[in-house]
């Protein structure tokens, strides 16, 4: 494991237990990463064994990271090295971790895509958004744990809003469709095929039609999902059984981009095309974590295998990206990071606050009460101006009490 919290300068948040730790393509090949890769179903079972538990947590998994995020002193690398042993993961597989101030920052930093693959990438907000919303919906997030992903997710949108990278928006997606440009060159009536209908396969539509490509069809398990993608971004929509139609009709390159946990297209299915193709040139694209295409394929002469490994050899981070642009993103973090520092340092000072306040009240009536108790012939009105005298100079002297409080707070 690595523990990098002098990675991170840390300096404008209280003490806090928030920790991560996590895999991610910084230490891990794909084939390591898709056995930490968690469904939907799968993060839910887990937070709700987590809240059954008592503990407090967050589970991140995206297609290039599984990351445990939680608050408190149990320790959560015991449990995420628990999770992977289940799974079948290597025992010395390297994990990374982050703890207090530096488990924040790195929380923003991912939120706002200056830890992906692709810089700047647009997806990983809405992961984030989304593994929030499930630790929120199981219960197992705390009120700071909340003001913290608030602040990731608005520090997510600052950075795109602010800077250049919001201006040149990036993604898995979109760097797929600049490798397939490269080989290919003006994609226009090419035939291609794209697989899934998630928001992977959504971004490979979106940038194909940037690219001016005419000829897509986009096949899903479930076709009335494909269909409404399909017509947003001018394709045609059809299943999967259609694949090998598609293929033998004279497309050349397939996208991958499904949520199975298993491989959707083997190799043997691969090379009974390529051999039914005439051994012309299959280009294909796997984007899924775990993959879904098996890796064997490569060894098909007639098909060009490439995986997320792959993208990253090739086009990540991304090159060219003007340093001013990275300058601009870091001086976000940095001060969503100070607005959640007087967030949290509120929190702190707050019930003080209020003791502060109900002890003002309660000393106010006492000597109210006291005074009127020496002077009985006062009328009504007069008591009442009594009452609110005192009240008035304990206010008095409390404000500036309570504006230091929250100065040094």
């Amino acid at each position: 494991m690595t523990t990098s919290a002098a990675a991170y300068p840390c300096s404008v948040l209280p003490d806090l237990s928030f920790h991560v730790i996590g895999i991610s393509h910084h230490t891990a090949l794909v084939e390591e990463r898709e056995r930490f890769a968690l469904t939907h179903g799968e993060i839910v079972t887990l937070l709700g064994e987590q809240q059954r538990a008592g503990r407090s947590a967050l589970l991140l998994s995206t297609c290039n990271r599984c990351e445990y995020y939680w608050s408190g002193s149990e320790d959560g690398e015991a449990w995420l090295r628990r999770l992977a042993q289940t799974r079948g993961a290597a025992s010395n597989t390297m994990l990374t971790r982050h703890d207090g101030e530096a488990a924040v920052r790195h929380l923003f930093i991912v939120a706002a895509g200056l830890d992906s693959q692709v810089l700047g990438e647009t997806e990983i907000l809405g992961q984030v958004r989304r593994a929030y919303d499930a630790a929120r919906a199981a219960g197992t997030t705390t009120r700071d744990m909340d003001l913290i992903l608030s602040g990731a997710l608005a520090a997510g949108r600052r950075v795109r809003r602010e800077t250049m990278l919001g201006r040149h928006p990036a993604s898995v997606s979109s760097a797929a469709v600049d490798l397939i440009a490269e080989r290919w060159g003006t994609i226009g009536s090419r035939g291609v095929v794209v697989l899934g209908a998630g928001e992977v396969a959504e971004g490979i539509l979106r940038a194909l039609s940037e690219r001016g490509a005419t000829n897509v069809a986009l096949l899903n398990r479930h076709p009335e999902r494909a269909r409404v993608l399909a017509q947003a971004w001018g394709a045609t929509a059809g299943d999967l059984g259609q694949l090998e139609q598609k293929l033998l009709e004279g497309a050349d390159l397939l996208v991958v981009a499904t949520a199975s946990v298993h491989p959707v297209v083997t190799s043997a299915e691969l090379a009974h095309l390529a051999a039914r193709r005439g051994n012309r040139e299959l280009f294909v694209v796997d984007l899924g974590v775990p993959r879904n295409v098996d890796p064997a394929a490569r060894a098909t002469a007639a098909v060009q295998l490439f995986d997320l490994d792959d993208l990253q050899r090739l086009y990540c981070p991304a090159v060219g990206t003007a340093p001013v642009a990275l300058a601009d993103a870091e001086r976000v973090i940095d001060d969503e990071l100070a607005r959640l520092g007087l967030r949290l340092r509120g929190r702190v000072v707050a019930p003080k606050l209020a003791e502060l306040h109900r002890m003002g009240v309660e000393m106010a009536e006492q000597e109210s009460a006291w005074a009127l108790a020496q002077l009985e012939s006062l009328s009504d009105r007069q008591r009442e101006i009594v009452r609110q005298m005192a009240d008035r100079l304990v206010r008095r002297v409390l404000y500036p009490v309570s504006r230091n409080l929250r100065a040094d707070s």
